[in-house]
């Protein structure tokens, strides 16, 4: 993976490569090595042959797609809540202690045990590079309020929550909105209108009523993370203690 570090320091870059080699979390990707030169810095990850949620959700229709069922689904969800909780505790005084969480940077094992990739890189990417390419720079707070912080994660993991139980593809991740559908609209008109059982991938639809409820349940944590106005959305520690409430 290239990072674009240009104003980065030699010792900067290999201070914090290390500190990002050290971290020891089953759903986080840690860097194996890295390379610097002042015009390119890279880092070598460990390859997952399952690749990207994103991939598995909208891309794959073989037997990977295939298995994405409830219990898969949830597992997926709780994974990456956990991998949050890590992030959340070493990097807890950052403004985004991800910053870049968006489907195609969660990375998935054999066993669909999700990987959070790309995270932490706020304070040293370039900042024209980082509002380009960065995820939290397309959200509302940076879009409206010309802001970002750690409840800019929140809404990020709000989106994944709502593409993983709708199965859509979200507009959101295109940067001029148009492409996919916009989740985080079709989610609060359909809860506003009581028609929220119409927002779950109807290849999740034949489970059981206590499943279906549970699913139900996700789409409000989703909804409640996405809320456009960052004072009146979750933080990550009560969007991650309701998450590790729902049952399968």
């Amino acid at each position: 993976v290239e990072v674009k570090m240009n104003k980065v320091s030699r010792d900067i870059f290999d201070a914090e490569m290390r500190r990002f080699g050290r971290l020891r979390n089953r759903n986080i990707l840690a860097p194996l090595a890295y390379h610097y030169r002042r015009e390119e810095k890279l880092f070598v990850t460990e390859y997952m042959p399952k690749g990207s949620l994103l991939y598995v959700l909208h891309g794959d229709r073989g037997s990977s797609h295939a298995e994405l069922n409830w219990p898969t689904r949830l597992k997926i969800v709780k994974g990456i809540a956990r991998g949050l909780t890590f992030l959340y505790t070493e990097f807890a005084s950052g403004d985004l202690p991800h910053g870049n969480l968006k489907s195609s940077n969660i990375l998935l094992t054999d066993n669909y045990e999700p990987l959070l990739s790309d995270f932490a890189f706020h304070p040293l990417i370039n900042p024209t590079y980082a509002a380009q390419t960065m995820f939290a720079y397309k959200t509302p707070d940076y879009m409206v309020y010309q802001h970002v912080s750690q409840k800019t994660d929140v809404y990020c993991l709000g989106i994944i929550i709502l593409e993983i139980i709708t199965g859509k593809f979200p507009s959101q991740y295109h940067s001029n909105g148009k492409g996919g559908t916009d989740v985080v609209q079709w989610v609060f008109t359909a809860i506003s209108e009581r028609r929220e059982a119409e927002l779950i991938d109807p290849e999740l639809a034949g489970n059981e009523t206590d499943s279906i409820n549970q699913m139900l349940q996700l789409v409000q944590i989703g909804a409640a993370c996405t809320e456009s106005n960052p004072e009146q959305r979750l933080n990550m520690k009560e969007a991650i203690r309701r998450i590790e409430e729902l049952q399968v």
